[in-house]
């Protein structure tokens, strides 16, 4: 009896983590639940604190690299493996209804796995209404765990994909890694202005993938973009600079289309911070002389800009809505941050020399 019930139990368990994990396509409570517990609980913590030690650094990439795609197996694995453990103890409590009759719960186990996995050798015959209907539960939950996993993998590597091909479309414009401000200078640079707020509608449907994809698969949080210096977040950290300058800084550029854009995205990254639970800190490391350096290039570019004291109080204060989530997220997964200003936009050869010379030539 008491086999029965746990292995009833274990069942239900895992049935309900891969209902919960695979088809729930939206935030799914961690209670009683597997995956995020063995994800995020267990395995991350120690990995991503062996992570920061310093003789891995040189192999960091790589294993963070490999983190998310073994995980899924592990998670495959477990699951698989919790499944049939459930119905081995079901199967070893009605071990005398079995031809040959069980003698082990290893022989349960072995009976259990090839129905599950639907081998149907015929060496083990259930008898009786109960262990037949035992055996034909577990090659139907078997079938199912099976397609649910493939399509699950499919998934992920289709979500992935799109989300990294903004991700590298917009280090090709403005370099790596990511700024907000390059972006702006980039576009004015290339004549390509007009077609920004279209660009901000674009990065305002990605940013609505985000929300929707990353909540309700939270393992694509482990999976790294492809370029070691940028993430989907410093990116999406990039983007929400470039759409607060051009709300407080910038006069001659239509700011709705960075408005609307502004507000998803930190709703975004504040949603995913709540759901893994992250103290977020409100501190700016950002400071005035460099705001104002970076002003300095956007007029130089072409922009006219308010006046950069008045500005630097509302970029401020438009920051703390997404810098602190950007930290959190970055922290907890180990991702590169956005930048302000890299060597590319301090270069001592001004944007219209650069222009005029041909020198300047995106890094992908």
């Amino acid at each position: 009896m008491f086999e029965s019930i746990l292995g009833i139990s274990l069942v239900v368990l895992v049935l309900f983590d891969v209902f919960q994990t695979i088809v729930v396509p939206r935030i799914s409570p961690r209670a009683l639940r597997i995956a995020p517990i063995l994800v995020g609980d267990i395995l991350w913590p120690p990995f991503r604190k062996l992570m920061r030690w310093k003789p891995m650094e040189p192999y960091r990439k790589e294993l963070l690299d490999l983190f998310a795609p073994v995980i899924f197996v592990v998670l495959m694995l477990l699951w698989l493996f919790l499944l049939t453990l459930g119905y081995a103890l079901i199967i070893y409590s009605l071990r005398f209804n079995i031809t040959p009759i069980i003698t082990s719960f290893m022989e349960a186990y072995y009976f259990a796995g090839t129905s599950v996995l639907t081998l149907g050798f015929g060496d083990v015959v259930a008898l009786g209404f109960r262990a037949r209907l035992v055996v034909l539960s577990a090659a139907a939950s078997g079938l199912i765990f099976m397609a649910l996993s493939v399509s699950y993998l499919f998934s992920l590597q289709t979500l992935v994909q799109q989300r990294e091909q903004l991700v590298n479309t917009v280090i090709s414009r403005a370099g790596a890694p990511a700024s907000g401000l390059v972006i702006m200078l980039r576009y004015k640079e290339l004549n390509i202005l007009p077609v920004l707020c279209a660009n901000f509608l674009q990065w305002e449907v990605w940013i609505a993938g985000i929300l929707e994809s990353h909540r309700a698969y939270p393992l694509l949080l482990f999976f790294r973009s492809s370029n070691s210096t940028d993430s989907w977040l410093s990116v999406t950290g990039a983007m929400l600079d470039a759409s607060s300058l051009i709300v407080t800084t910038i006069k001659d550029v239509s700011h709705g289309e960075a408005e609307l854009f502004y507000w998803l995205a930190c709703s975004t990254l504040k949603s995913i911070c709540t759901y893994f639970n992250l103290k977020v800190v409100n501190e700016e490391t950002l400071t005035i002389e460099q705001f104002k350096e970076g002003v300095a290039l956007l007029t130089d570019a072409g922009y006219t800009v308010a006046d950069p004291d008045f500005a630097w109080k509302l970029f401020k204060v438009r920051r703390t809505g997404y810098l602190p989530y950007v930290r959190a997220l970055s922290n907890h997964f180990l991702m590169p941050k956005q930048t302000w200003l890299h060597e590319l936009a301090i270069s001592q050869i001004t944007i219209k020399d650069r222009v005029e010379d041909s020198v300047f030539q995106p890094q992908v």
